[in-house]
């Protein structure tokens, strides 16, 4: 029955919304979070007072609590953006509800909340740094002064002493493509000590994707001391993001790295080609790939080709389908024009 309720959930299903009543009547407790989840999706004015109370009584338990303040958030629930800013602001209420009440609001997206959101952004608990840092970035592309205030706060997470809250900033700084967080991004894509900070700035680059952005992940591609895995990521993110600008860096790139003896950083410049499902203008490079004798390599352009249906690239599928010396690579060619 539960997995039952969570499909309709999942589906978003009003017509479900009947079976509230008498689960909540029967107290039901393995059912009771499939239906908070169904309440929160598909829930209207009933399910949110329902939803309410349970955050607001005393005889609800903390898992029921906790589940409602999720559901809030899916419901969009405006009536509680005041009581769920409180809570984010209390520091005795306990990390858990706290985190969960920062995901409600970045879900709600009540600009009133966003002071509170700010707050929380600096608390001493990493995790709740993280979750209301991530909240804040539901607001930064807004022009009112909650924008402001959101992007302001967001910049100064990125000097955060928690990675884990370096990162969400990274990513809301990308998300709303935070022209005043560029310093800062390219020290951390730089300069932090965590691997996972560097990815996710340089990923936020990409994302804000200025000419200036690009520039310096092509230096960031071509900078030997850097390590070859964030290398391989700054080639797949040109690629992805500025095709038409980097094609001729990633082309030479590529051909350098296929000539060398060894072969482990060109074996990763190949899967982020495979990997660029969305990029049907790296034909160039693919066709890099499908000149190169390992067969693996040559695998990899053809899954890129069934990725991105590129019709710039489908002779050469075809060259590969009938006259590959590998039956294997026919094969794949052969199955990858059939998705076109």
């Amino acid at each position: 029955m539960a997995a039952s309720i969570s499909y309709l959930a999942a589906a978003k299903s009003k017509e479900a919304l009947k079976f509230c009543g008498p689960i909540i009547k029967e107290d039901n407790k393995k059912l009771m979070p499939a239906l908070v989840k169904l309440m929160g999706r598909a829930g209207g004015d009933a399910e949110e007072k329902i939803l309410l109370d349970w955050f607001d009584g005393d005889t609800a338990t903390p898992e029921l609590k906790y589940a409602a303040i999720e559901a809030l958030g899916e419901i969009g629930s405006s009536k509680a953006a005041a009581r769920l800013s409180k809570l984010v602001e209390d520091p005795e209420a306990g990390k858990v509800p706290r985190m969960f009440a920062c995901t409600a609001l970045g879900k709600i997206k009540d600009e009133s909340s966003v002071s509170s959101l700010a707050k929380a952004a600096s608390d001493q608990d990493p995790n709740v740094q993280a979750a209301a840092v991530e909240a804040l970035g539901s607001f930064s592309g807004s022009a009112s002064p909650a924008g402001v205030e959101a992007r302001g706060a967001l910049v100064q997470a990125l000097r955060a002493s928690f990675p884990k809250t370096r990162i969400a900033a990274c990513k809301a700084a990308g998300q709303g493509k935070i022209s005043d967080a560029l310093p800062f991004l390219k020290y951390k894509a730089r300069n932090d000590p965590e691997r996972s900070v560097k990815v996710e700035a340089l990923k936020a680059l990409a994302a804000i994707g200025g000419e200036e952005d690009f520039a310096f992940l092509r230096e960031r591609l071509d900078d030997g001391k850097e390590s070859p895995e964030l290398r391989a990521l700054c080639f797949g993110l040109l690629g992805r993001y500025d095709p038409a600008g980097s094609l001729g860096a990633l082309g030479s790139r590529l051909k350098a790295e296929a000539a060398e003896k060894e072969r482990s950083f060109y074996t990763a410049l190949a899967r982020e080609i495979s990997n660029s499902d969305k990029s049907p203008d790296l034909a160039p490079l693919a066709r890099i790939l499908v000149a190169d004798k390992d067969y693996a390599i040559r695998i990899a352009a053809i899954e890129w080709a069934r990725k991105t249906k590129s019709a710039g690239f489908k002779a050469d599928l075809e060259s590969l389908a009938s006259g590959d010396p590998s039956e294997a690579i026919r094969k794949r060619a052969a199955a990858a024009l059939k998705a076109y």
